[in-house]
Formats: C-alpha cells, structure tokens, sequence
C-alpha cells in the first residue's frame, strides 16, 4: 500500500467502516486511489449477490481515499453509481478512482471516476462517479 502524505494516513487509520468491510488499499497518490474488498456471505442481498449498498461504499471509499491524497480535507458532496452486473460471494471487488478535474473557486470542487471490477475476469460490476468539496 501506498499513499503521498500523513494527512490521508491518519484518515485511512481512522476509517471504521473501511475496515470493518475489509477494504483494502492497494494505492493511493495523486488524485487517484486503487481498494479492493471480497464480498462476504453477510453482503448478499435476497438474489443472493453483493448488496449494492457495500458496491456503493467500496466505491465511495475509494472516491475519499483519492480525493485526499493532495493534504486538503474534501469531502463528498454528490455520487451516483450505474450497477452493470452482479457480483458473488467470494468475489474480489476492486474500485479504481481517478480525479477527472478539479474547478471553481481555487480548484475547491472535484469530480472522480470510479470504476468497480471483479478481479477474477475483469468484469465491469459498476460505474460510480463523485463530487468533492475541499473543506480545510
């Protein structure tokens, strides 16, 4: 794992529901951020495939992690995400984020792409795109 400074360090130390999912990070530097989870039993939805709630958090997480790796607090402001296909149990699911642009008033604002696979066959499972504001 690698990350660019001590502020998102101390974040990704602080962030319960990252570990508690299981979300690992693979990288993260430069406006860009690469985690991965593997869908539990206990993430299953009544079809018996990955809720899209944690599809949603794994991608959100990786949205935080890459909009932080430049030492400014920001914080999500609006998501949206296209489910494109199930995921398993079992399943390693990566979210790679990558900062499209940052605008307006001194670049405070940000817009990421997220991109959700499933590692075993590089299957596209969702698209997930963020909104940012820098708050500090």
């Amino acid at each position: 794992m690698t990350y660019d400074d001590s502020h998102l360090a101390a974040m990704i130390a602080a962030d319960r529901t990252a570990r508690g999912l299981g979300v690992r990070l693979d990288s993260a530097a430069g406006g860009r951020a690469v985690v991965s989870m593997t869908v539990r039993a206990d993430m299953l939805n009544g079809h018996g495939t990955c809720h899209g709630g944690f599809i949603f958090t794994l991608g959100d997480i990786a949205l935080s992690y890459a909009s932080n790796t430049r030492g400014a607090l920001n914080v999500a402001a609006a998501a949206d995400i296209q489910y494109v296909a199930p995921a398993a149990e079992g399943v390693v699911l990566r979210a790679t984020a990558a900062e499209r642009l940052r605008y307006g008033k001194a670049g405070r604002n940000g817009l990421y792409d997220v991109t959700i696979v499933d590692t075993a066959n590089d299957t596209l499972v969702a698209i997930f795109t963020g909104r940012v504001v820098e708050v500090g």
